[in-house]
């Protein structure tokens, strides 16, 4: 099969979680005997660009802007179908959408207009929810069910104060308020609710011009058909592990120590918990350290401190920034993962990989993660936004309360999985 996956950025040009889902089933897809293309805006030129990477990827960085500079959706649009109608892509495989200059809905569109078979995989819950945390006022869990005036409060109101219980009550009043009219004709009320109707407005466009849309979760799957996603089109291909390579000989029987976080180093993955408890670790578990690795915005103010000042904390360590190569054997030097994150996620590959270690992940009560710790049952979940209940989690570890059992998946591998997405494919 000659398939097209799209994004807005490439493996390693991108070093998120999509990125290199979608290299990792690139090279799968190939290894299976089919021929890959990997679409992406060539931000800021006229040009289309073509190379090879990996074990034979066709890459198409089509033109993202005219001649006159300028990055039109119609010019973007005609730029991607004329790409895609040259190369003979009769399956599109959209992994990833953005702003109107880059991978929108409207390609969407314009993709399945063109007869072409239009598969989505959803990778970021933030495509429901404003907030992206899923929970309603910053703290109560929410279903995902797309509701302006309801999402317009809880957005303005997550984090007002410190008080979570001051967040909820706030919101719950203003939501009522958002129902008188004129209220709503205020230009930042407009312009709140009108971000949520941008979001629905993009998963009803999934809905419509995609054949199957792929849920890496149940929980998503179920936020999908809430928000009128058709059943019969929605699929569910759990989350699994990138290949693990070579691990260093007696890697896994070396001795682990400390706890380590990987992602985002800012307030929306957590960071701001795991200092929380940095002077309560010293004092009651002064042997523990917590290490950090990923990017961080030196201007991202924490509530205690900026990011560019961690140098100050004694046993929480910013480490810099890894390639995903070096990920797994990092990793397995220490004694747990740790996963705090504010936000909902929707299938953090580094649980399958922290399983495959046998590491255990402590992470925060959100839907993505919650669900596969408990599927696997390869860690512990904290109480979301819980710095104390963190900190409890972390003890029950370092005096091995639990025995873990690291459940795998009867097929857990890309190839694998890139079977299941030919199955897709043909059936369409």
């Amino acid at each position: 099969m000659k398939i097209a996956l799209v994004t807005n950025f490439l493996y390693p040009d991108g070093l998120g979680g999509t990125e290199l889902y979608c290299y990792q089933l690139a090279n799968a897809l190939i290894e299976r005997g089919n021929e890959v293309y990997w679409f992406v805006p060539n931000f800021n030129s006229a040009n289309t660009i073509s190379e090879k990477r990996g074990r034979g990827i066709n890459i198409v960085k089509f033109a993202a802007i005219d001649h006159d500079g300028k990055p039109l959706l119609n010019f973007i649009t005609g730029s991607f179908i004329k790409e895609m109608k040259t190369r003979g892509i009769r399956i599109a495989h959209f992994n990833e959408f953005g702003g109107d200059d880059g991978i929108s809905a409207g390609l969407l569109e314009a993709t399945k207009k063109q007869g072409i078979v239009t598969i989505v995989t959803l990778h970021l819950a933030s495509y429901v929810c404003q907030t992206g945390t899923l929970h309603f006022g910053g703290t109560e869990p929410c279903n995902g069910k797309m509701i302006p005036g309801r999402c317009s409060s809880c957005h303005l109101f997550s984090n007002r104060t410190s008080v979570s219980m001051l967040n909820i009550t706030m919101a719950r009043l203003f939501e009522n308020v958002l129902k008188i009219n004129v209220v709503n004709s205020l230009p930042r009320i407009k312009r709140l609710t009108t971000g949520i109707n941008l979001k629905q407005v993009f998963i009803s466009a999934v809905g419509k011009h995609a054949d199957k849309v792929v849920s890496l979760t149940h929980w998503f799957r179920d936020v999908l058909m809430i928000n009128n996603v058709p059943d019969h089109k929605i699929v569910y291909l759990p989350q699994v592990s990138p290949d693990l390579g070579k691990l260093l000989p007696g890697s896994n029987d070396m001795k682990r120590n400390g706890y380590v976080f990987v992602g985002r180093v800012n307030k929306e993955k957590g960071i701001d918990l795991i200092l929380d408890l940095a002077t309560k670790l010293k004092k009651h578990l002064p042997s523990v350290v917590i290490d950090l690795y990923g990017p961080y915005t030196p201007t991202d103010v924490l509530p205690h401190t900026k990011i560019s000042n961690l140098a100050s904390f004694e046993n929480v360590r910013y480490k810099g920034i890894l390639h995903p190569d070096e990920v797994l054997a990092v990793m397995n030097k220490y004694k747990a993962v740790i996963l705090p994150s504010r936000v909902a996620e929707m299938a953090p590959l580094i649980i399958m990989e922290a399983n495959i270690l046998k590491l255990p992940v402590i992470a925060s009560d959100v839907p993505g993660s919650a669900e596969l710790i408990s599927q696997f049952e390869c860690g512990l979940i904290f109480k979301y936004l819980s710095a104390d209940d963190l900190y409890n989690k972390i003890v029950e570890v370092e005096n091995n309360v639990h025995q873990f059992t690291f459940k795998q998946p009867f097929e857990n591998s890309f190839y694998d999985l890139a079977k299941k997405y030919e199955q897709i494919y043909e059936s369409v």
